[in-house]
């Protein structure tokens, strides 16, 4: 599965968390969404691979500041949320993430929630159960709209896809390309088209341990992917990296 648009995180993500946290020491939930927003983005701009997050997010300011389309608005701000997902999962802007993620959860559901509203305190399970719950169904959503499960750990380079598949899919039906740094797999009849996957790894991989089956009958048919890592002692976020 492609990614949306280009993104090429590949930094420590430990390190990126701690600059991350330090960028955003200075933020206060009484400041305003368009205040935050704009911190936002001159922090993308600061970042050699944040250009395209910082014009999104200069967009979505110039739309709510006209306040006549507020529809327009809420796109620009999800898609900024979508795409601040793709980094978070690298461990880049993560504190941005979390904030634009309350805010294009409170756009969606209170229509007085605009530009000059406070952004406010992170969202408390208990005094605030409706708002907590949608952000952990919009998690959860951003988890489920990869097409595979993907299984690696810090203390072992072994590492496991598993993909679901048509109830007839046969090892014929499956074309697997794979690099030590890249990887293309088309499956017959199944639902994302042309491939299932097709990016860069986010590290490269031993490429002649690279090995798949079958498993399963029926609805719980599965693809097997079987990969090892190059280097041990670090736990991939996501088998593929952003904007290859």
């Amino acid at each position: 599965l492609k990614p949306l648009s280009p993104l090429p995180f590949q930094r420590c993500p430990l390190l990126l968390l701690r600059r991350s946290a330090k960028r955003m020491a200075g933020l206060s939930p009484d400041d305003t969404v368009e205040e935050a927003l704009q911190r936002f983005a001159a922090t993308f701009k600061e970042d050699a691979q944040g250009a395209e997050l910082a014009q999104l997010t200069e967009k979505a300011v110039e739309v709510l500041r006209l306040e006549d389309d507020r529809e327009t608005a809420v796109r620009l701000v999800t898609e900024l949320r979508d795409k601040l997902h793709q980094a978070r999962r690298l461990g880049r802007f993560v504190e941005e993430a979390n904030v634009v993620e309350r805010m294009a959860g409170r756009m969606r559901m209170d229509e007085s929630y605009i530009r000059t509203s406070a952004v406010g305190p992170s969202i408390d399970q208990e005094q605030n159960p409706e708002m907590a719950e949608m952000l952990k169904q919009i998690q959860q959503a951003d988890k489920e709209s990869r097409p595979y499960e993907f299984f690696n750990t810090v203390d072992q380079t072994e590492m496991t896809v598993n993909i679901p598949v048509p109830a007839s899919t046969a090892m014929k039906d499956v074309k697997v390309k794979v690099t030590a740094k890249t990887i293309r797999l088309e499956v017959a009849g199944h639902d994302t088209q042309p491939c299932v996957i097709d990016g860069a790894f986010f590290g490269p991989i031993e490429e002649h341990a690279f090995d798949f089956h079958l498993e399963g009958s029926g609805e719980k048919r599965i693809l097997v992917l079987d990969l090892e890592k190059k280097k041990e002692g670090s736990k991939w976020p996501d088998l593929i990296t952003y904007g290859a």
